[in-house]
């Protein structure tokens, strides 16, 4: 995908925009073939993830939703499910608190998800958006939770397409979880800031099939620009988990 400067771009009228557009309809020309032998008796669903902070999984869930909405007016609704550090609301330019999917599912037996979600309108293109909501103490337990699950199921049968844009899996379990409840995985990795180091865990997710139907997508093709290595370790700050890298990583400039 090619880099994008300035994430609020998105929703605006690109210049850049055709290039964007084309690796998006690639990619889910990509994705397809991943679904071929897929019962159709509910709607296909994917959960967008990373490695770490940083590599594009937001930007990437947002504009798959954007382009399976355009392809063939389909039903599409994108899932705010990144509980601890929720973007969705960078691209929108709206309120980060604004009440979404934590707060549905601790009302989830006196309110209805219809409450809760909104649809966007882009470029003549309409899907609706169920942001992550206020940030809670337990977002582990609400996403492995049974409640979590029916929910997912339940928008599967109302909606063609489910995109779930999850948490970082090397910081924490979240995605993991969900992992089932979804036909595939796009796992985002990010020019000048995945290292090699961060692939042998993307490895080790998709050898151990800990994530379902796992495929790579490369991020900010042709930006000269990294984060710089410490980006990682102060994701797992914000988060206020105490956590090493258990593989041996030292971000060192050979891991590039």
């Amino acid at each position: 995908i090619p880099h994008i400067k300035n994430i609020k771009s998105i929703s605006n009228t690109f210049s850049e925009r055709s290039l964007i557009d084309e690796a998006f309809r690639m990619m889910v020309a990509n994705i397809r073939f991943l679904l071929l032998d897929k019962n159709k008796l509910s709607g296909d669903s994917f959960v967008v993830t990373s490695s770490i902070k940083g590599e594009g999984k937001t930007i990437i869930s947002f504009n798959l939703a954007k382009t399976l909405a355009a392809g063939q007016n389909k039903k599409v609704i994108l899932v705010g499910s990144d509980l601890r550090n929720p973007q969705i609301h960078s691209i929108l330019g709206i309120d980060k608190n604004r009440k979404g999917l934590s707060d549905f599912l601790f009302q989830s037996k006196k309110s209805r998800i219809e409450d809760y979600v909104f649809t966007h309108d882009i470029n003549n293109v309409s899907f609706d958006i169920l942001m992550s909501g206020t940030i809670p103490p337990n977002p582990s337990s609400l996403i492995s939770s049974s409640q979590f699950k029916d929910l997912i199921n339940d928008l599967k049968s109302k909606y063609d397409h489910v995109i779930i844009d999850s948490a970082p899996c090397l910081l924490v379990s979240d995605t993991f979880s969900l992992s089932d409840l979804v036909d595939c995985t796009i796992y985002a990795v990010r020019s000048n800031l995945t290292t090699i180091k961060l692939a042998e865990f993307i490895n080790e997710c998709n050898n151990e099939n800990k994530l379902k139907n796992m495929s790579l997508v490369l991020n900010c093709v042709g930006s000269s620009q990294g984060y710089g290595y410490k980006y990682g370790y102060q994701y797992g700050y914000n988060y206020g988990y105490k956590y090493s890298y258990n593989y041996g990583y030292t971000f060192k400039e050979e891991d590039k």
